[in-house]
């Protein structure tokens, strides 16, 4: 039987070897909860979680919904976009500040919010938040070494939400 020819580099040292291993274990279980979401709500994983935003809140303005998802007010206006189209929420002037606008559910959007599972994001954000500092600072230190090491570059998607360009190639 013929060898294969040996690959140049450096053989993996056993920290990068635990640190691929705890990445592929994250991504796995936050792809499987997220397909799972999919699968009994016809929701993505961040429709999901700014329902349960708004169940616990009430209404909250794009911006707040954006605060509490982590990211931009632009990526949260097409979700809540989705999400009205579909007829779970709703958008009203404020009743004390008609120069905003409020996102609250419909009767319709507040039973999905109420019997859909957790979404990983939640999920994952109530885990980050019992990591004590140094830890959740040396973990965000290091994703960010790694993307940069990686040329990955910077998005403001919530997790596993597919941009505009894949879910139209999609249909």
């Amino acid at each position: 039987m013929p060898q294969l020819p040996r690959r140049a580099g450096r053989r993996p040292q056993p920290r990068t070897a635990r640190a691929v291993e705890a990445i592929r274990r994250l991504v796995g279980a936050l792809g499987e909860s997220a397909r799972t979401v999919e699968h009994r709500t016809g929701l993505t994983n961040a429709q999901l979680f700014l329902l349960r935003c708004l169940q616990r809140e009430r209404e909250l303005t794009i911006n707040e919904l954006a605060a509490h998802a982590l990211t931009q007010q632009s990526t949260v206006s097409l979700l809540v976009s989705r999400l009205e189209k579909a007829g779970y929420v709703r958008r009203a002037r404020s009743a004390h500040d008609a120069r905003h606008v409020c996102v609250s559910l419909t009767p319709r959007g507040r039973e999905l919010a109420r019997r859909a599972p957790r979404p990983p994001l939640r999920r994952m954000i109530d885990a980050l938040n019992r990591l004590s500092d140094d830890d959740a600072d040396g973990l965000a230190r290091g994703l960010s070494a790694l993307l940069k090491e990686m040329r990955v570059p910077a998005n403001s998607r919530l997790l596993f939400e597919r941009s505009r360009k894949s879910a139209v190639a999609e249909r």
